[in-house]
């Protein structure tokens, strides 16, 4: 996970018991360079399972010792993302794992979506805001998204699964999609920037694998459309829409209809499990999730493919993308890389379509932290890893027509 200069991952030597408690530290690495800036024993206790790391927000790292489908319970860690140090713990025991994750509210409460439960939790504190029980189809696969102020996850119910909506400030039920036939599903719905919300429905079984669309009314979640499937998806900043078909593609549809925009040649995968990185640029990063023929993709938004790298064992290794464009992907053992295009210098840094001393301005007022103005994902102009008066001096030179 990224926030900022910094990446989040687990070290993970062995698996549990760990009675000296170091052998699966939370690790901080430097976005640029790739050192070690501090790592976290997390304290292992008899049932607990391997840390993980479920979310990094407004500074802060949230870890526990929960999971191993949902058979082991253990407080959520809040830390300090500068230095590791514990802001503070819950007082509750949560059993969410790796593949659950958390979601976040808008202030930066993270809510736990597990096999049986839902938790918010206070950000600045660790205490409970609000849980409800749920009923998630495999435990260990149960993770939700957040949207327009709903928790959607996805439940068993007779006959199948449906996408239930929960209130996000008290945790209330308020309704229920459609009935999604089948029997198990380990995928997790996700949204669009319209408050439309996907779930692929998916089980290996062609009679009752689909990916769906739902609107949500305010009132109701209603069935846009569905399509045959085998994987889950994402939405590009256009809003299109994209999932893993049963051929073994990736299929782009429009958000409205499902109707067909393109599709990617064939990807193989000894074990398909597919992940997605969309860029501002509508840039499509994607990981087979394989392990022995695990690669990495880049693919134009049309599904075009850039170009394509191994990575054995990608797994659950990302893609993930920080703030300033920085590709980040883990494969086996030490295997972590990142991946940066440097951007082409353009010196009108507030977009305004004119170069001029009201670009100087707005990199110096980047410089002191405040990007309202400024259009580009970094004000470090120079590119020496700090953003400060250099920079500025960088963004005088170019309005007056120095070269990049």
């Amino acid at each position: 996970m990224i926030e900022g200069e910094r990446v989040f991952t687990i070290r993970q030597t062995d698996f549990p018991p760990e009675p000296a408690s170091n052998e699966s530290p939370v690790v901080a690495i430097d976005l640029r360079t790739g050192a070690e800036l501090w790592f976290r024993h997390l304290p292992f206790v008899s049932g607990d399972w391997t840390t993980f790391i479920a979310g990094v927000k407004n500074g802060k790292v949230y870890a526990a010792r929960s999971g191993n489908g949902a058979s082991s319970a253990a407080p959520l860690y809040c830390l300090d993302a500068a230095d590791g140090h514990t802001l503070w713990t819950t007082t509750v025991e949560i059993d969410a794992g790796a593949y659950d994750g958390v979601i976040f509210a808008d202030d930066g409460d993270p809510i736990i979506a597990s096999f049986r439960t839902i938790w918010r939790v206070d950000s600045g504190d660790g205490h409970i805001v609000w849980s409800v029980p749920r009923t998630c189809s495999v435990s260990g696969n149960c993770g939700g998204c957040v949207s327009g102020g709903g928790v959607y996850v996805a439940d068993t119910v007779a006959g199948g699964q449906v996408i239930k909506r929960f209130n996000l400030a008290t945790g209330a039920f308020q309704y229920q999609g459609p009935v999604m036939p089948g029997f198990l599903t380990q995928t997790t719905p996700f949204a669009g920037e319209d408050g439309s919300v996907y779930f692929a429905r998916i089980q290996t079984n062609d009679s009752v694998d689909f990916f769906y669309a739902f609107t949500d009314t305010g009132a109701a979640l209603t069935q846009r459309w569905n399509l045959p499937a085998r994987g889950t998806g994402t939405v590009g900043p256009d809003g299109s829409v994209y999932f893993w078909t049963r051929n073994g593609t990736i299929r782009r549809v429009n958000a409205l209809d499902g109707s067909f925009i393109s599709e990617s040649p064939v990807i193989p995968a000894d074990f398909a499990g597919p992940r997605y990185a969309v860029d501002a640029a509508g840039t499509v990063y994607f990981s087979n999730g394989a392990f022995s023929n695990g690669r990495l993709y880049s693919f134009t938004p049309a599904l075009v493919e850039n170009w394509s790298v191994a990575v054995q064992n990608i797994n659950i290794g990302g893609p993930a993308i920080a703030s300033d464009g920085t590709l980040v992907v883990c494969g086996i053992g030490a295997d972590m890389r990142a991946y940066f295009t440097p951007p082409a210098c353009d010196p009108d840094v507030n977009c305004d379509g004119s170069t001029n001393g009201f670009d100087i301005e707005a990199t110096e007022q980047a410089v002191n932290g405040d990007f309202s103005n400024f259009c580009q994902a970094s004000a470090d102009l120079n590119g020496d890893g700090a953003e400060n008066g250099f920079d500025i001096e960088t963004e005088e030179q170019r309005v007056n027509g120095a070269p990049c």
